[in-house]
């Protein structure tokens, strides 16, 4: 049975970052927490809850969307995070 990424099964930014435990500041898009990559005492990291793009301002860990984070701080292959996203079906 062949299985495939399916992008629109991701969760939402929002939903995902909360339930990571981040707990975020600000009203936009762009929200700041602390980053969970290094030892962080003032929100250096900075998360998008429209795409799930992330970047921390101190360590510089980036990615461009929740599967991307989920591998980072999980480290996680791409095929593992989809399943653990349930964003892995099959095709």
């Amino acid at each position: 049975m062949l299985r495939s990424f399916e992008r629109e099964r991701l969760p939402d930014p929002l939903g995902y970052f909360e339930a990571e435990g981040l707990r975020l500041f600000g009203r936009k898009s762009w929200r700041s927490t602390l980053c969970c990559f290094h030892q962080d005492s003032n929100p250096s990291l900075r998360v998008n809850v429209e795409t799930g793009a992330y970047r921390c301002m101190a360590c510089g860990a980036k990615g461009g969307d929740v599967l991307a984070f989920h591998r980072a701080r999980h480290g996680l292959s791409f095929v593992q995070a989809a399943r653990d996203l349930g964003a892995w079906g099959a095709a």
